[in-house]
C-alpha cells in the first residue's frame, strides 16, 4: 500500500479502511474528538495487515479500557428495579484492575467486592450455577448484599456474577485482534487504560495514561467496507 506523508497528516489505505496518522499531539480524548469530526474515530487495527501498513506510526489507536462497563451475568435474565443493576459495594481503593487483569469480582467475608482475575474457575462457576440453579448471584441492593456475606465464610470470597468487558474499540468495532507487548498491558496503578502503537517495538502496544500527549490515527471506512 502506498503511503504519502505532508508536514500535518500521512495517509494510507488498505482494502476496507483508510488510515490517516495526524502530527499534531493531543491527549486520547482530543484525538478522539478531532478524529470523530473530521474522519470517521479513532483508528481500529484488525489484523497483522494494518499492523504493517502503520508499523512506522507511534501513536494513539482507539482501544482503551472499559473500566465501568460492568454487567450481571444474569442480566438478560431476569427484572432489576431502577438502580438495581447498578449497585455495587466495593472495598476501598476498589476496583484496581491489578495489571489490567481484573474483569470479575468476588465478595469477600466482610461484605465489601474486589474485583480480581477470571481465571478458568469462574467459567466453571457459571456453568455450574446455570445447570443447576439460575445463574451466578446479582446481588441488586444491601439487604441482598448481607445475605450473600453470611454464607461467606471467615477468610474466604466467592465469585459472584458481576463482570466487565475489558477492551474496546471507540468506533464501536467488536474486532478482537491485539498485538500488545510483552508484559503490556500492565496498567500502572489503575492510571493506563488507553492505547498506543511503539515504533520501537514493531508497532505493538503499550497502555498510556490518556492524558499524555501524542500523534495518533484516525480512520474511515472506504466503500469496500460499506458493502
Amino acid at each position: 500500500s502506498a503511503r504519502t506523508l505532508t508536514p500535518s497528516c500521512g495517509t494510507s489505505s488498505h482494502v476496507g479502511r483508510q488510515y490517516h496518522f495526524i502530527y499534531d499531539q493531543k491527549t486520547m480524548t482530543e484525538a478522539q474528538s478531532y478524529c470523530r469530526e473530521h474522519y470517521t474515530d479513532l483508528a481500529t487495527i484488525d489484523n497483522m495487515e494494518d499492523v504493517n501498513i502503520l508499523i512506522n506510526m507511534a501513536a494513539w489507536i482507539g482501544l482503551y479500557d472499559a473500566r465501568n462497563s460492568w454487567r450481571w451475568s444474569l442480566a438478560d435474565q431476569m427484572f432489576y428495579e431502577d438502580g438495581e443493576a447498578e449497585f455495587r459495594n466495593w472495598e476501598v481503593r476498589q476496583p484496581d484492575n491489578y495489571r489490567s487483569a481484573e474483569y470479575c469480582v468476588a465478595i469477600y467475608d466482610n461484605g465489601r467486592w474486589h474485583d480480581v482475575s477470571c481465571t478458568r474457575t469462574i467459567q466453571s462457576a457459571q456453568s455450574y450455577c446455570r445447570e443447576h440453579h439460575t445463574d451466578l448471584a446479582s446481588v441488586r441492593n444491601m439487604a441482598e448484599n448481607q445475605k450473600v456475606k453470611e454464607l461467606v465464610a471467615l477468610g474466604q470470597n466467592v465469585w459472584i456474577g458481576l463482570y466487565r468487558d475489558s477492551w474496546k474499540w471507540s468506533d464501536g468495532s467488536n474486532s478482537s485482534f491485539r498485538y500488545w507487548r510483552p508484559t503490556e498491558p500492565n496498567n500502572n496503578g489503575g492510571k493506563e487504560i488507553c492505547v498506543t502503537t511503539v515504533l520501537s517495538s514493531s508497532g505493538q502496544w503499550e497502555d498510556w495514561p490518556c492524558h499524555w500527549r501524542k500523534e495518533f490515527i484516525s480512520s474511515d471506512k472506504t466503500e469496500s467496507a460499506e458493502k
